[in-house]
């Protein structure tokens, strides 16, 4: 191609080519369509979605389950405003996601307010403030006004997207206009945005305490997503060996620590009986990268006495939801690993709860133990549904999981192995995301299982985008608990005392869908039920396979 017939789209296509983009899910629209040709002219694998919240959603599981960033495309206006929900989502996660929006009639989101400006044929229809919406979120959003600067805009937006989510915002005329080519390659990979020096005096502060063997003699270390983003796993566990302590992750970073004899699991709401009686005994909590919601603490209420140092990447997270001794601005794996150093240099040791008793009152624990089964002779009991799939599933399953009350029962039953095979994508407080997730977490791992536990209500809100599923050939396990209901709204108009029928609303049959939309699918209604599960995995086909579960809607859980 000539420098005279390149345009800002070949332009912007080259640059994502050059910066090892492997693939793109969207949604197509008339603004977007030239950069989506270009990028699949390049070799860039573009993936249609349904929908465009969906296909957000598979951007985020993708760059959640692989490390990578992920790309999606959506159209400007009404395209992008579908998106918004799981583009916020991405952006609270902390996820990898570049999205690559247009911006329908050439200047309409850069308008100064009381500034109007002609448009023509229905673009007019489409216009939406997304800059202004982005920045309310704090989102970081580029956006070229120029053929000039479209380069530049593009490699800021995949800087930026090496760290986490950013909007590039290009217009349909300047994708269109003529571009010089681009004096030099975007990088192939940059080293991850580090939080600044560590302060030594604070590293040293830190030791001091945990020196007082008077005041911390049953130390917990609690992992959460930025330890996860951070990679600061393997430094956090000899950093229990020194200390002695119990290893616990807050949700998103579930998994990180699994293998060691000294894990605990989840801290919090989801927390197993052996997990929360050793946690109240801790006397100091060093938390890594986790803000210590009241999801995490259970309201404040784990550890009210302990001493907590708080180690976050964001200064604005310290002490935010918890009153902590002492707040440290910085990467957790790079504090961490300055710890463990300082902690080393002093000849530290300690036994902590780090005890054969301890070890074998965690290895001893069985997620089975206390279980009843309630099932009814047409009605699976949600737990038992959850407990059977954990024994047929492979151990390094994908597990996507939605929100919603089935979320518990799953969490709960469904063991997850590696701290990248479980997601859930409800940093946003939505629920319907799951099914896009797991779909970018199966183009992402290929071989691997990925399991998507979804409710009624959250399935129907995706049912476009298992036909992507279907059409990409992914073996996905689209487990769907099926109680006719609102779960969680159930659960809040009980505890009101008020009438729970609005929140009563029958489905359809899961199962006729999905075999309309191409899908392998099964209605469960007792264990016996899911030996197609087994025979799914002896012969995989590249096709989806969806479990219609009527649960058993007396089996609930706060």
């Amino acid at each position: 191609m000539t420098a005279s017939s390149l345009r800002v789209h070949d332009l912007v296509a080259d640059i994502l080519k050059r910066a090892g983009v492997e693939c793109i899910f969207g949604v197509m629209g008339e603004d977007t369509a030239p950069l989506v040709v270009a990028a699949a002219a390049r070799g860039i694998v573009c993936h249609p979605a349904r929908h465009e919240n969906q296909a957000a959603a598979m951007a985020d599981g993708y760059a959640r389950a692989t490390g990578r960033t992920g790309f999606v495309t959506v159209t400007g206006g009404p395209g992008f405003s579908n998106a918004l929900t799981a583009i916020h989502t991405a952006h609270r996660a902390g996820s990898r996601v570049v999205v690559l929006a247009g911006a329908g009639n050439p200047g309409e989101d850069d308008r100064e307010p009381g500034v109007v400006r002609r448009s023509s044929g229905v673009s007019w229809l489409k216009q939406f403030p997304q800059a202004a919406t982005l920045g309310l979120l704090g989102i970081p959003v580029f956006k070229p006004l120029a053929g000039a600067a479209a380069a530049a805009a593009t490699r800021a937006a995949l800087e930026q997207g090496r760290r986490g989510t950013a909007v590039l915002v290009l217009g349909r005329q300047l994708l269109l206009e003529p571009a010089m080519p681009a004096d030099d390659p975007a990088p192939a990979a940059a080293p991850p945005a580090s939080a600044g020096a560590v302060d030594p005096q604070e590293i040293a502060a830190i030791a001091d305490l945990l020196g007082e063997t008077w005041a911390v003699s049953r130390p917990l270390i609690l992992a959460g997503r930025g330890a996860q983003l951070s990679g600061a796993g393997p430094v956090l566990k000899r950093l229990g060996e020194l200390t002695g302590a119990v290893l616990a992750t807050s949700l998103p970073a579930a998994a990180l620590f699994d293998g060691d004899p000294y894990h605990i699991g989840l801290c919090g709401t989801y927390a197993t009986p052996v997990a929360s009686d050793l946690i109240t005994q801790a006397d100091c909590v060093l938390a890594f990268g986790a803000t210590l919601n009241p999801y995490t603490t259970y309201s404040n209420t784990l550890f009210p006495r302990a001493h907590v140092i708080q180690v976050d990447a964001d200064r604005q997270a310290l002490g935010r939801f918890v009153d902590v001794d002492l707040g440290v601005a910085g990467d957790a794996r790079t504090v961490a690993a300055a710890l463990v150093a300082e902690l080393e240099r002093r000849g530290h040791a300690a036994q902590g709860f780090r005890t054969p008793e301890v070890r074998a009152s965690i290895a001893g624990h069985a997620i089975d133990a206390d279980h009843v089964d309630r099932s009814t002779p047409d009605l699976i009991d949600p737990r038992t549904l959850m407990l059977e799939l954990n024994r047929l599933l492979p151990p390094g399953r994908v597990l996507c999981i939605d929100g919603g009350q089935h979320a518990r029962f799953a969490i709960r039953n469904l063991r997850v192995t590696g701290p990248n095979n479980f997601m859930q994508a409800v940093d946003a407080g939505s629920i319907g995301l799951a099914m896009g997730t797991g779909v970018g977490a199966a183009v992402g791992r290929p071989g691997d299982t990925v399991v998507v536990c979804v409710g009624d209500a959250g399935m129907m809100m995706a049912l476009g985008d298992l036909e992507t599923a279907v059409r990409l050939r992914l073996p996905i396990l689209v487990v769907v608990s099926n109680d006719a209901a609102l779960g969680a709204e159930v659960n809040v108009l009980a505890d009101l005392g008020m009438d729970t029928a609005q929140a009563q609303i029958p489905a359809p049959s899961f199962e006729a869908v999905a075999r309309a939309l191409g899908a392998q699918a099964v209605l469960v209604r007792s264990r016996r039920d899911l030996a197609a599960v087994a025979a799914w995995l002896a012969a995989p086909g590249g096709t989806p396979l969806v479990l219609d579960c009527r649960v058993n809607p007396e089996v609930r859980t706060r």
